[in-house]
């Protein structure tokens, strides 16, 4: 053979080689058509805690890869299974659950997600380590899903049950604390056909986070409110949410509730339509409180604008909705039935506390004593073609 033969087949050799360590997937991840199943290494009995494996296994996916879990598999967890900074991920548990298997630190997630963007969930459940749902103010931490920071994300047909904490929190990713500096803030948000049940909080928490969508999806029951818009100061935000086509189940504080801090432009435009409350709000909590703010200190009003409610079906023991510091709000053709109980005081359909431009239109409110009571700030009320049989 010759010298430029030898060679020739040398540097053949080396190339088959180079490209083969280009081709080969990601480690641990055999990739058929672009998508890359779970390693059978990793033990899917829920057997052993296998959080940590699968955190750096899906380190090893490149962004824009589709990730599958074993179909219908369980997966044990004592820690939190984390992606930060990842993009255009698809992950499809197809029907797998990730179950914590021991009670868990105080601020544990089944899954967290840190900033990054275009992000897909699918077919995947969660389990916690409070099979009663009830609330412990030591674990209240334990999220099923934590978004945080999050630019753009759509969790479609996942279940988030018996954690301690919320079902789905979104937040922001790293500290802001300027009012306007949101960029770190959770956005662009789809929430569809979910489950959410037994659950130590609330059902979905939006605490600092724009452009929310929570649709047909199942949310119940929670020790506290099913959907609570809540930022923890005046500078996070909570805007530009619809809940729409939902069924809401046992509640403690409400199914939305929008309270905390933060007003005008920072929380406000939230949209909740043809939704149903299967088990009514208990104690004296109305089934809606959108309450802003009250400064003891002297300090001017605030208030949050842009909402609307409109065919809802809702079950009350106190008023329907209560709007605090509201302005430009439609309430129209819902159903709302109040029963009637003790130690709550008369039922309105809606209280009104210094709120303006406020149409109450076409809606029935069941057992209720009036449409709609009022303070005497309160300006723009229009009322008509409402019932209270």
């Amino acid at each position: 053979m010759s010298r430029n033969r030898a060679r020739g087949g040398l540097w053949l050799l080396a190339l088959l080689l180079v490209l083969a360590v280009v081709a080969a997937p990601a480690l641990g991840a055999p990739r058929l058509g672009g998508v890359y199943k779970v390693p059978v290494k990793i033990k899917a009995d829920c057997s052993v805690a296998v959080d940590a494996q699968i955190t750096s296994w899906l380190a090893t996916v490149p962004d824009g890869g589709k990730v599958q879990f074993g179909r219908g598999r369980c997966y044990g967890q004592s820690e939190t299974i984390t992606l930060s900074g990842r993009t255009g991920l698809v992950i499809d548990g197809q029907g797998s659950e990730f179950r914590a298997l021991t009670p868990g630190g105080s601020h544990r997630a089944n899954w967290r997600f840190v900033g990054g963007g275009n992000l897909t969930v699918q077919n995947l459940a969660v389990r916690g380590s409070n099979p009663a749902g009830g609330y412990d103010p030591a674990l209240e931490w334990q999220h099923g899903f934590s978004v945080e920071g999050v630019q753009g994300m759509t969790l479609q047909s996942v279940q988030a049950r018996e954690v301690w904490g919320d079902g789905m929190m979104l937040w922001r990713s790293v500290d802001s604390p300027a009012c306007g500096d949101d960029a770190s803030s959770a956005r662009n948000v789809v929430i569809s056909g979910a489950t959410i049940e037994r659950i130590g909080r609330q059902g979905l928490a939006v605490v600092d986070a724009e452009n929310v969508t929570l649709q047909d999806s199942n949310v119940g029951q929670v020790a506290w409110s099913n959907v609570d818009i809540e930022s923890d100061d005046d500078c996070e935000i909570a805007r530009h949410i619809t809940i729409a086509r939902n069924s809401f189940g046992a509640n403690s504080y409400g199914v939305v509730a929008n309270v905390g801090f933060g007003a005008d432009p920072q929380v406000g435009d939230v949209m909740v339509v043809d939704n149903t409350q299967t088990v009514p709000t208990s104690g004296c909590f109305a089934p809606v409180r959108i309450l802003s703010p009250v400064f003891a200190d002297g300090r001017p009003p605030v208030y949050r604008s842009g909402f609307t409610f409109r065919g809802n079906r809702l079950l009350g023991t106190r008023n329907g909705l209560e709007l605090r510091g509201v302005k430009n709000a439609e309430v129209s053709s819902n159903t709302i039935a109040l029963a009637p109980t003790t130690g709550c005081g008369a039922r309105a359909g809606v209280l009104l506390v210094d709120s303006h431009t406020v149409s109450i239109l076409s809606n029935a409110f069941g057992a209720a004593n009036s449409v709609f009571r009022t303070d005497t700030l309160s300006t723009g009320i229009a009322s008509e073609g409402n019932t209270t049989g």
